[in-house]
């Protein structure tokens, strides 16, 4: 029983973690693109390969939706379309340099928005932090490895 009691701690304030990420540094931010479209974004980024399905696996939505935001993203010139070299029936989506760019403004911004906010912390504090960035890093590539 106290096994089960400290894993839904655990769970419930990994999800406190998370909500205060989102509310602190990228609810604060205008993204110039919708969500369901930067997602895809982001998907891709994240992935060596990716394909529409696979990023519908990823975001959880339908092949439908997923077709609609993948074409208004070649449209807008932040993803293009490659045949994959394994199955050319299949497309792999492909970040262009304006996708890139975009995100690596949007990760700027969150970690100059972080930067700022470390100076709210004593010396000791940052260094306790860093610490526990690194571990929780650390133990969460362990438990999905």
């Amino acid at each position: 029983m106290a096994e089960s009691t400290t894993q839904k701690s655990i769970s419930e304030q990994f999800i406190e973690t998370l909500l205060l990420i989102h509310i602190n540094f990228f609810r604060k931010k205008q993204l110039p693109l919708p969500l369901n479209q930067y997602g895809v974004l982001m998907a891709a980024y994240t992935e060596e390969s990716l394909t529409a399905s696979d990023a519908c696996d990823i975001l959880k939505i339908s092949k439908q939706q997923m077709s609609s935001l993948v074409e208004r993203l070649v449209q807008s010139g932040y993803i293009r379309k490659e045949s994959d070299p394994e199955d050319r029936r299949r497309s792999l989506l492909r970040l262009t340099n304006k996708a890139r760019k975009l995100i690596d403004r949007q990760n700027s911004d969150v970690q100059q928005d972080f930067d700022a906010s470390i100076g709210n912390l004593t010396p000791s504090e940052q260094h306790l932090l860093a610490e526990s960035i690194g571990n929780f890093n650390r133990l969460l590539e362990k438990m999905f490895a």
